[in-house]
């Protein structure tokens, strides 16, 4: 998907292009069809729907993001959401590589 097309804050493409660069571009989904604040995005699973997070840079310092995670009913008793606040880069990436199980993160050192 072509980041720099979305309607979104630059600052929200700038880590998308980051997760793209660490993650793979095919081990999640840019949701495109959902209605989100331009600073806001929903990321799901490759293959399991439901299995989403919600990035956001709205309201994080520079530099730091927030993220809900979702899981799909099955998973859980209970709808069940986890939620981060100032994230830096390398902890975004290292939760929703295993959210998303994704078992390889590129380029470390530049994290």
């Amino acid at each position: 998907m072509n980041v720099w097309a979305l309607d979104k804050d630059p600052t929200l493409k700038h880590v998308l292009l980051l997760l793209q660069d660490h993650l793979g571009e095919a081990e999640f989904i840019i949701e495109t069809s959902a209605d989100t604040h331009a600073s806001a995005v929903f990321l799901r699973h490759r293959s399991e729907p439901e299995l989403r997070a919600y990035l956001y840079t709205l309201g994080q310092a520079a530099g730091r993001y927030g993220l809900h995670l979702e899981y799909p009913e099955a998973m859980t008793t209970m709808n069940l959401i986890d939620a981060y606040e100032n994230l830096p880069l390398r902890s975004l990436v290292d939760i929703l590589a295993v959210h998303f199980d994704i078992h390889e993160i590129r380029q470390l050192s530049r994290l």
